[in-house]
């Protein structure tokens, strides 16, 4: 089910629905199992600044974790990010097999966040 739009935050464009449905239909990016759920690394609304411009990253910066993957996460960070590794990271492996197009600002902001 798709986040509405909200006071916070804007709902998901088209390109950004296309990633997440090709995002469900990828193994998980950490272990390969399939049966995923996308995770929203910096939460659905989260915009971040490439210089001076502000960027919308929420819906993009997604990776594909499996239900017991996505609940180590968020219960247990750094021992997912010790055995895992940065989300930026994965998401940049993971992005190398999209063929759709992301604008080259938000891949920017990503693989820059949280490093």
């Amino acid at each position: 089910m798709q986040r509405k739009s909200s006071p916070q935050s804007r709902g998901v464009n088209a390109e950004e629905k296309r990633f997440i449905e090709w995002c469900k239909e990828q193994p998980s990016i950490v272990s390969g199992a399939y049966g995923v759920e996308v995770h929203h690394c910096a939460g659905s609304s989260a915009k971040t600044y490439v210089g001076a411009q502000r960027v919308h990253i929420g819906h993009w910066f997604c990776i594909p974790l499996t239900p017991y993957e996505h609940n180590m996460y968020h219960n247990r960070k750094s021992e997912f990010i010790a055995s895992y590794g940065v989300q930026s990271a994965l998401w940049e492996a993971l992005i190398s097999n999209y063929t759709g197009d992301i604008p080259e600002n938000i891949t920017e902001a990503i693989i820059n966040y949280g490093r």
